[in-house]
């Protein structure tokens, strides 16, 4: 980046203006980044990269137990 050059970053609201609930939202973060590192975990022993059905068999049923959406799930699997 050039000195004087201007930059834009975009502003991304997790929760509405009106909320005060950003426990919930640190609690659902945490959360998402301990299901990151169990579906690494599972993925770190395994001889081949599993392709994302395998990895939907593999993980979905889990996550969604721990009351993942299923949106969520699917962004972690394909993450990881």
């Amino acid at each position: 980046m050039r000195e004087g050059e201007l930059v834009e970053a975009l502003k991304m609201k997790a929760l509405p203006e009106s909320s005060d609930d950003h426990g919930a939202l640190v609690e659902f973060l945490r959360l998402y980044r301990d299901a990151v590192q169990f579906v690494v975990n599972k993925l770190w022993s395994l001889n081949k990269v599993p392709s994302i059905k395998t990895l939907h068999r593999m993980f979905y049923n889990e996550l969604r137990k721990h009351g993942f959406r299923a949106h969520h799930v699917k962004q972690i699997y394909t993450y990881c």
